[in-house]
């Protein structure tokens, strides 16, 4: 019993974790928090109403991903990505949709890819929607939903995992131009 009082807790802490990280990259990508501002625990604990381990788990997170990075007794600042920083992710990201892409056409049987193809040609629809609008942050959001849709079809979770890596810091990079 005392177990599964344990796994619950560490369930709901790990969704405290995710919604506290998701609240701080959001505020990057509104602009909220430009390149070099300092990510102050303290402001989000109470902000959000919890405590500072999980806000700085979150920025753990967040430092993992690329988009934060933390100086010993400075604290966490909004990372400022270069033209390199720009162009190596672009980089990984070509070699995991194109390997997507091969292991779709390789494993999904003609129904799947027929499926994967109807949803493709859906987004391209709704892409073509955007940019006739000038929305450049939907048409940037739908590009990701293509991408994301051929990954999702090979069933590689580590793949996924890696891409939206990618994907998350190439979105930081053009969240500027969206404003």
């Amino acid at each position: 019993m005392e177990r599964t009082s344990t796994a619950l807790v560490l369930n709901h802490r790990k969704v405290f974790r995710e919604e506290i990280r998701n609240a701080i990259r959001d505020a990057i990508f509104a602009g909220e928090l430009q390149p070099g501002d300092r990510i102050i625990e303290t402001f989000w604990a109470k902000e959000l109403g919890v405590s500072q381990g999980p806000v700085r788990e979150a920025i753990r997170d967040l430092e993992a991903l690329g988009l934060v990075e933390t100086v010993p007794f400075k604290g966490s600042r909004v990372r400022t990505l270069t033209e390199k920083d720009v162009r190596d992710n672009y980089s990984v990201r070509i070699c995991l949709e194109s390997k997507s892409i091969r292991d779709a056409i390789g494993e999904l049987s003609d129904e799947a890819l027929g499926k994967l193809t109807g949803r493709l040609r859906e987004i391209l629809g709704e892409m073509d929607g955007c940019a006739r609008q000038g929305d450049l942050r939907n048409f940037t959001e739908r590009d990701a939903d293509f991408h994301r849709a051929v990954i999702v079809a090979t069933g590689n979770q580590v793949l996924l995992r890696l891409w939206e890596q990618c994907n998350m810091r190439n979105w930081f990079s053009v969240s500027a131009l969206t404003d």
